[in-house]
């Protein structure tokens, strides 16, 4: 389905004909075992109509690390957005209701649990079977080493979309995605 720095994303369909995402995370940057479990368990915890849910996590014997996410059917919020010709426009309403669900999703992200995305932008939005918007890649920055997150943080994600603090390592907090 695609690359991100911090893994690659797969669809994959269960016995019971249920698909999924997951996101096969790269085994060199993640924490340890014992301190990504205690994170993942606490990321598998958020849920919001707007948040892409956790659904479980699987460890491997040789450090494989993967996240299973409901898949959405309606891609990213960047490819609905994109891939549409110039003589379709999408209705207002639909626009306004995508706008609002991401709102009420960066505020639980932002009031409830005290999390900053850090690449929030229309690639990281993904669209359910009626188009309702979710929040995806939320918290991966905490199961990475600090090293990788330095260097993600710096360099990762779209820079138009970010405050010039979260580029620059500087105070960054909620409030630069605010």
């Amino acid at each position: 389905m695609g690359k991100s720095t911090y893994g690659t994303a797969y669809k994959a369909t269960l016995e019971d004909n249920n698909q999924v995402a997951v996101k096969r995370l790269r085994e060199k940057i993640t924490k340890a075992q014992k301190e990504f479990e205690i994170e993942v368990a606490q990321l598998g915890k958020i849920r919001h109509p707007n948040i892409l849910a956790l659904r479980a996590y699987y460890l491997g014997p040789k450090g494989e690390k993967l996240l299973v996410y409901d898949f959405m059917p309606n891609g990213s919020l960047a490819s609905f957005l994109h891939a549409r010709g110039p003589e379709t426009s999408i209705p207002w309403p639909t626009r306004i209701s995508i706008a609002i669900g991401i709102t009420q999703g960066l505020c639980y992200l932002h009031t409830e649990e005290n999390i900053a995305h850090g690449n929030l932008a229309s690639s990281n939005i993904l669209l359910d079977e009626q188009k309702n918007p979710k929040i995806a890649d939320v918290g991966l920055s905490r199961l990475m080493t600090s090293a990788i997150n330095t260097d993600a943080i710096a360099t990762a994600g779209t820079i138009g979309y970010r405050a010039p603090e979260v580029s620059k390592l500087k105070n960054s907090s909620t409030k630069a995605e605010g």
